[in-house]
């Protein structure tokens, strides 16, 4: 059984600590999808990656999850940002936003 010390936060399951031994950089997970992605955008090498599941599920740091990781990543490419802007319109605001403001006395 792993240690649940080692995992902090509820909702993270995964882990990833890599670097020097003595201060390793230590990394926590909602899923499998964001740790791919972190390990792919800063090229860390699986040598040097220990991962661990808070519940014990086998993950492995190999080469051939690199091809599936290139692939993912090509595959989310190809999304439209369109859909993640924020409203600009004020909703407690009783007025509507395109009438002028009145100077106050």
């Amino acid at each position: 059984m792993i240690d649940t010390s080692l995992f902090p936060h509820q909702n993270h399951p995964y882990r990833l600590e890599f670097g020097e031994k003595k201060n390793p950089t230590i990394c926590w997970f909602e899923c499998e999808q964001h740790l791919k992605k972190y390990i792919e955008r800063y090229k860390l090498k699986a040598k040097e990656l220990t991962i661990q599941y808070r519940d014990e599920k086998p993950t492995k740091s190999s080469k051939t999850n690199t091809k599936s990781l290139q692939q993912t990543v090509e595959k989310d490419d190809h999304r439209s940002g369109g859909g993640h802007r924020r409203s600009t319109e004020n909703l407690d605001s009783p007025r509507p936003i395109n009438s002028p403001r009145k100077p106050k006395k």
